[in-house]
């Protein structure tokens, strides 16, 4: 009895494993890969791998376009190569969860892993870790999920042609261009100069300082940039409308008397400015201007910079409690 017991048990544990392993990470992974495709913008990467990205210079664009593929092939591989599914899983799995614990860290919101769609960076951390160890305990001596280097001859050539279809997918999808690509800015200093091509804008802010303002690529998508924004002592400052911590910036050090002349610029989201969880706009005395939309801009807000006779002396994006680059 206590043997059939273990035999129940183990053939239960078994079928789990082939069924996470052959279907379930598979689709899950595919599922994301699709919706990121669909939607292809850089802002659904982890925040720790934008970051990432970011100092490194590797262009945001590709490495959506690259995971996308890489999470479409994983998923044909794991259906098709049975004798590597399990393991694949465990590393890919074993892979996603320190970025989901460093976009926790950062404070994201979502994890970006299913595109538009909104998923919270502890519900992907808690399916992932479920998954890993389902692959790891239940598949352990599992015949069906066994390592072996014998493979039919047939699935390899398909594997083969799922690989190239899926990178010839990722890569050969165009990006939305963006709507006023191409054509001359309405303000700034760079009249002509067009909007960024492959339709996003990721500040490096270190190397803004010493250069004057308006010769900055940002400064000529700005509308309504003040003509005066050379002369003297001047902010600028980020903002998004539904940003919080933006309107506790603005509440605290620039809702009465300005420390300098400042010019406030609405960030919006790609598809436009949020019309929900708007916050009060306390910088009564702000010159208002704006970025245009179909861009998707990285700019964490707030961001604040410090302007001195047009010249860049600090940019950085800051703590609406102690902000850095403000001075009085």
């Amino acid at each position: 009895m206590q043997e059939a017991n273990n035999g129940a048990q183990s053939g239960w544990a078994g079928t789990t494993a082939v069924v996470l392993a052959r279907a379930v990470v598979p689709l899950w992974l595919a599922t994301a890969a699709v919706l990121k495709l669909m939607d292809l913008s850089p802002t659904h990467l982890p925040a720790a791998l934008i970051k990432w990205c970011g100092a490194l210079g590797i262009d945001l664009m590709f490495m959506l376009r690259f995971s996308i593929a890489s999470e479409l092939i994983v998923a044909g591989v794991m259906i098709l190569v049975p004798a590597l599914a399990r393991w694949i899983g465990i590393a890919v799995l074993t892979t996603f969860v320190p970025v989901l614990i460093g976009d926790l860290m950062l404070g994201a919101s979502s994890c970006g892993c299913f595109g538009a769609v909104k998923v919270s960076p502890w519900t992907t951390l808690v399916m992932d870790v479920t998954f890993l160890i389902g692959l790891l305990i239940l598949g352990r001596g599992e015949p069906r999920l066994a390592l072996t280097t014998q493979l039919p001859t047939a699935r390899v050539a398909i594997t083969g042609i799922w690989c190239l279809l899926a990178v010839a997918v990722a890569f050969g999808v165009p990006a939305q261009t963006p709507p006023e690509n191409g054509a001359p800015a309405e303000a700034g200093g760079h009249a002509g100069l067009s909007l960024p091509a492959d339709g996003y804008y990721l500040p490096q802010y270190a190397d803004w300082v010493g250069h004057a303002f308006h010769e900055l690529e940002i400064a000529s998508w700005i509308a309504n940039l003040p003509e005066n924004i050379g002369f003297g002592q001047y902010y600028v400052m980020f903002y998004r409308k539904d940003c919080e911590h933006c309107h506790e910036l603005m509440a605290l050090y620039f809702s009465e008397s300005l420390p300098a002349p400042t010019v406030a610029v609405a960030v919006p989201e790609k598809n436009g400015f949020p019309t929900e969880n708007l916050q009060p706009f306390a910088c009564r005395e702000c010159l208002l201007a704006e970025l245009p939309s179909g861009i998707d801009w990285f700019l964490q807000t707030p961001v604040l910079v410090r302007l001195s006779d047009g010249v860049v002396e600090c940019a950085a994006e800051v703590e609406a409690s102690a902000p850095e680059c403000l001075v009085w």
